[in-house]
């Protein structure tokens, strides 16, 4: 990198020396602005070098004076991953989580079939998740900085930050309970008797049943012990009960789930990168093993996967519905909240080939989701062929995953206990992880803006902790519980926006030459212009389309809860509200303070030595492109 930064500055000024004349060195080289570059190694091994004029492709630095903004000081003891890996692990922990072995997928295979659910699913990944995914990662990386600070490449769309901030802070007063359910569920498979398959227990009405089949034309099928243990246990319906009624056992889960959450947050990051390591690699190899011995349990084969290429419910609207759901599964590869990607990417070193690693991410991504899908559907057709799901109340979109698996692994002649601990272990780490990441985005977003709360670092993780720990306890209750499922395409809606945000942010206004280099310097390696077309032309067009199935989503499930379009049009107030404010602070007329507003702030690596290298290239008024031997 240091030869090719060489190279770089050694042509800047031949360029800048030579700016005034007309004339170019006999022996040298003359590029179309009439500047003299001399010959180096570089031009010398076939690689060409142009420098560009970037004045209206790309905005200046700003000043503190221009902005009335104060200089940004980074936070020396953030802390870093211990390994490349871990990012990776961190990342793919998302896979295994409640979204990927829920009913999502299996009514989107239903209505789809493979052909569309599959190949939506993929060009989604493709088109919408990877290019997100490598912007915030770029983001976070070249900053370290956070998902607030992150945006001193464009100031005035930090509003976006602090939404995201409510937004985190809002996810986490219920999310614990995604990591509580299957830890209940894992703990008692610890009893002689797995509970969900008897009717012995205080909780069991005179009507319990442990059927293994029915009579398909009855229209009234006695509760079964599976759907009991579900409705009693974690959503605290029963007999007598009401709104408010808690689930004692749901009350312990969540305390325990907090508890282990604060301990990890007070650890330096090395140490939670290894913890999130382990617990992924636990995960990959429990679900592989779970994966092939529901594959050889069940016989399932070639045929039956053939049997769901094609829609099974043939209705263009059906189809629509398909395209939606993959959607929503392809945006699990950003992970938990919005953001959580800037803030891990934060935590690499700055020449981690954060390109690499977003394409790994997203292969591992689908890999996982599509061995998830073919488990759902297994253990659906189980459950359907021996109890029937149809004359079970849906009561939590929830209830889908852990009754169908509960029975699917209960009914197992070998090692029924076995099989559900790592089930429902995998899906209890990968909640874990992605509320140990949220707390970790939440917190790194406050230290790395407000420089004057770093020294209170422990006081507020314990003070934050405890009090999210106790707002997730009205989940607990039966009403809280049926709400927690209503939350989850608003949240897609407003990530896809920030999405499109996002896109707009760093290849247009940051300007694509810039984003290009940028990316070219953290990265020591050419990024073809290629690659910038495909993240500034295709993906928002692609991000269109999701937006457009996303609000048809919201239509067709009925979202019309007052509260929850009201707390995410406030999202986006934040951000209209923060622009009027940032232009209101600068200085100038109004073209000269919306100029300053959208150029770059204090936007540099943190590390002195590659700070220098970044300011001595970019810094002029020249600027390099690196295009595979062609000038960019």
């Amino acid at each position: 990198m240091k030869g090719i930064c060489g190279d770089a500055k050694q042509q800047l000024n031949n360029c800048m020396l030579l700016d005034d004349t007309e004339n170019a060195p006999v022996n040298g080289l003359v590029n179309g602005n009439g500047c003299g570059i001399a010959a180096s190694p570089a031009n010398r091994g076939g690689r060409k070098f142009r420098s560009r004029q970037v004045q209206s492709l790309a905005i200046r630095n700003t000043s503190s004076y221009d902005t009335m903004e104060r200089p940004f000081r980074p936070d020396n003891l953030r802390g870093r991953w211990s390994k490349t890996a871990d990012f990776y692990f961190a990342t793919s922990s998302y896979a295994f989580s409640t979204m990927a072995f829920s009913d999502v997928s299996v009514w989107a295979l239903m209505m789809g079939g493979w052909k569309f659910y599959l190949t939506t699913y993929v060009l989604a990944v493709c088109f919408y998740s990877l290019p997100i995914f490598l912007i915030q990662t770029f983001l976070g990386q070249f900053s370290t900085s956070g998902a607030i600070s992150a945006f001193r490449v464009s100031p005035i769309f930090k509003g976006i930050g602090y939404s995201i901030l409510l937004l985190n802070l809002g996810t986490l007063t219920y999310y614990s309970v995604n990591a509580a359910v299957p830890l209940i569920y894992a703990v008692n498979t610890l009893h002689d008797v797995l509970p969900w398959m008897s009717c012995n227990n205080t909780w069991n009405s005179p009507n319990c049943s442990t059927h293994n089949s029915y009579d398909v034309d009855e229209d009234d099928q006695k509760p079964h012990s599976t759907v009991e243990y579900f409705h009693s246990m974690i959503g605290s319906i029963r007999d007598g009960s009401g709104a408010w009624s808690l689930s004692w056992s749901m009350v312990l889960a969540i305390v325990g789930i907090w508890v282990v959450v604060l301990l990890l947050l007070l650890n330096r990051v090395s140490i939670i990168g290894k913890v999130m390591r382990c617990a992924c690699v636990l995960m990959f190899s429990f679900f592989l093993a779970v994966f092939v011995y529901l594959v050889i349990h069940e016989q399932f084969g070639w045929q039956t996967f053939m049997d769901y290429l094609h829609p099974t419910i043939d209705s263009w609207i059906a189809i629509r519905s398909s395209l939606g759901m993959a959607i929503l599964q392809a945006s699990m590869v950003l992970g938990p909240g919005w953001g959580s990607v800037i803030t891990l990417g934060s935590f690499n070193r700055f020449r981690s080939d954060a390109a690499r690693l977003s394409i790994w991410v997203c292969i591992s991504h689908v890999l996982i989701t599509v061995m998830a899908t073919i488990c759902a559907h297994v253990a659906n057709d189980h459950f359907e062929l021996h109890v029937a799901m149809w004359h079970v109340e849906k009561k939590h979109s929830m209830q889908f995953l852990f009754l169908s698996f509960a029975y699917l692994f209960g009914s197992f002649t070998t090692l029924p206990k076995l099989w559900s601990f790592l089930f429902f272990t995998i899906i209890f780490l990968a909640e874990m992880c992605a509320l140990v990441i949220l707390m970790m985005s939440l917190l790194t977003s406050i230290f790395d803006e407000f420089e004057q709360l770093r020294h209170l670092k422990r006081r507020i993780t314990i003070g934050l902790s405890l009090c999210l720990m106790i707002s997730s306890l009205y989940f607990c209750t039966q009403l809280g519980f049926s709400q927690v499922s209503a939350l989850s395409y608003m949240a897609l809606f407003t990530q896809v926006v920030f999405s499109a945000l996002l896109i707009l942010m760093a290849t247009w206004i940051y300007g694509r030459v810039r984003f290009q280099c940028d990316l070219q310097f953290m990265l020591g390696k050419t990024i073809s212009s290629g690659e910038i077309f495909f993240i500034r032309i295709i993906a928002p067009c692609f991000i269109a389309l999701a937006l457009y199935q996303t609000i048809y989503m919201l239509y067709v499930n009925g979202a019309d809860d007052v509260l929850i379009w009201i707390s995410q049009g406030f999202s986006y107030l934040i951000v209209i509200a923060y622009m009027i404010f940032k232009l209101t602070q600068t200085n100038g007329t109004l073209r000269q303070r919306v100029r300053q507003c959208f150029a770059p702030h204090d936007w540099h690596p943190v590390n002195p030595d590659n700070r220098a290298f970044y300011e001595e290239i970019m810094g002029t008024s020249e600027m390099l492109v690196i295009d595979n031997g062609n000038a960019a």
